[in-house]
């Protein structure tokens, strides 16, 4: 019995002197969170952000502005997101519809105001003047426009937008129908011109001034009897102003525009 009672007194001890030892250790080493680790252990890659669709699609404008359409492929995209293709095909059919994705995403940088009939010709000139500044924002997409048929969500808007700004002006349908697919050739055909550069005719790679003025000059050595209208209006001919260019364009479609709105009104008056 006495035995047990200094076992037991000893193994208290034992236990209180131990864990005062530990108390008094912990006490003073620091945390083991405040350790730095060693040089050979690998960090821990910061966490990814989910897939989704809007992360492709703007992985995809990233890779387009630095290697172009032909260099935009599936892999390279999934590449931009730290992952594998396969991952992509949960949220993007294929390629050609990510290329629709990506016009939507585009064109939805393109604010349209509210429908004001009595300024018609003002709105659709702006809404022309914005959507080259958006196909021109991002290398190929220009490019990516021709041969498709836009299908999302903001071309239905557009639709919707040109019917109520455009109706009550007295213009057909038939008109406003086809406005979008003609005014959104011409400044997709204008963009993606803009993007290849002015080509010299020597081969040379020659600034834009340059090359225009060296056209200015053969026109100005022809025989001005048989050239004179050519020649007097040769400043006109070559002046290098893209956008005033690209707006008189947007004239020149109004105009034609503006031409059905009188049609109708004429047959209105007949009609009476």
């Amino acid at each position: 019995m006495g035995a047990r009672t200094a076992l037991d007194s000893r193994t208290v001890f034992f236990h209180c002197y131990a864990g005062s030892v530990i108390d008094d250790q912990e006490d003073q080493l620091p945390a083991e969170e405040e350790l730095p680790e060693p040089p050979w252990h690998r960090t821990q890659p910061p966490p990814r952000a989910p897939i989704t669709r809007e992360a492709i699609v703007e992985a995809a404008l990233a890779v387009l502005n630095k290697e172009g359409l032909d260099g935009l492929s599936m892999r390279r995209v999934a590449e931009e997101l730290g992952t594998g293709a396969a991952s992509l095909y949960w949220h993007v059919r294929n390629k050609e519809e990510l290329f629709q994705l990506i016009f939507d995403r585009v064109t939805r940088e393109v604010v349209l105001p509210e429908p004001d009939p009595a300024h018609w010709k003002e709105q659709l000139k702006a809404l022309g003047i914005q959507m080259r500044k958006a196909l021109s924002k991002y290398r190929d997409v220009a490019r990516l426009s021709f041969g498709r048929i836009p299908a999302g969500p903001q071309t239905a808007l557009l639709s919707e937008w040109l019917f109520t700004l455009l109706q009550p002006v007295g213009i057909p349908d038939r008109v406003i129908a086809y406005i979008g697919d003609i005014a959104g050739l011409y400044v997709g055909a204008f963009c993606f011109e803009e993007s290849l550069g002015y080509a010299s005719p020597t081969g040379e790679d020659l600034p834009p001034e340059q090359i225009v003025q060296m056209m200015k000059d053969y026109f100005l050595s022809l025989p001005r009897d048989r050239f004179p209208r050519t020649i007097k209006a040769i400043d006109l001919i070559f002046a290098f102003n893209p956008e005033e260019r690209f707006e008189f364009g947007l004239d020149l479609l109004i105009a034609g525009i503006e031409s059905y709105a009188v049609k109708a009104s004429r047959r209105r008056k007949l009609a009476k």
